[in-house]
């Protein structure tokens, strides 16, 4: 059975106690619980917790951010592996592109920080990097790029798609970006900043 509310603040108030500073309320997708805004609130609340973020594939995003904002929620990182809606569609089998756009632009106006997750694959989204670039120059939010994982059943799709970060993060630095020193609370990526952007860029690379 999934935790009920009780068991998520008896959890959550043993590790503040414990020094977490942070939550992450992830899944699967965490917005297919209806109690979600009652989750936030309860991790927001706790003593100790400083902030709550939220991984999501954005598809309720437009519809709840306000609310979730209510209830306290700092942070969301959203799954965007194409700006092309056509090949969006053919990587997430949904034609949704659009209405995830317009939730990060609503999430940016009620000041919850955003990160938008983007995994590399060599036979979709790697010859994008210039449009994303051109999209971050005015988003004030973080765009990561994360190389794509091999698991136990995915070997020929991971020959197929996967490909270094590496020549991405050497293009950065040769076009002016800088890389930024990463707080405590920080995740695994490398991330970058240029003084022409409003957005960064951050790289998850863990083969490279």
């Amino acid at each position: 059975d999934f935790l009920t509310l009780d068991e998520i603040r008896h959890i959550t108030q043993a590790f503040a106690r414990l020094g977490t500073s942070k939550i992450r309320i992830t899944g699967g997708e965490p917005s297919l619980r209806k109690d979600l805004t009652d989750i936030i609130s309860i991790c927001a609340n706790t003593p100790g917790i400083e902030q709550v973020a939220l991984t999501t594939n954005g598809f309720r995003l437009k519809r709840d951010i306000n609310q979730w904002k209510n209830a306290g929620l700092d942070a969301i990182n959203v799954s965007v592996d194409s700006l092309d809606p056509r090949q969006f569609a053919d990587i997430t089998g949904q034609n949704k592109l659009a209405i995830i756009l317009e939730g990060v632009e609503q999430a940016l106006e009620a000041g919850v920080k955003v990160k938008i997750n983007s995994i590399l694959l060599k036979q979709y989204n790697h010859n994008q990097f210039d449009t994303f670039l051109n999209w971050v120059k005015h988003q004030p939010l973080t765009l990561r790029f994360i190389e794509l994982m091999q698991t136990g059943d995915n070997q020929a799709y991971f020959d197929a798609n996967h490909f270094s970060g590496m020549p991405l993060k050497n293009r950065l630095l040769q076009q002016g970006w800088s890389q930024i020193i990463r707080d405590k609370a920080a995740g695994p990526a490398q991330e970058f900043h240029h003084p022409d952007y409003a957005g960064r860029v951050g790289l998850i690379m863990p083969y490279s």
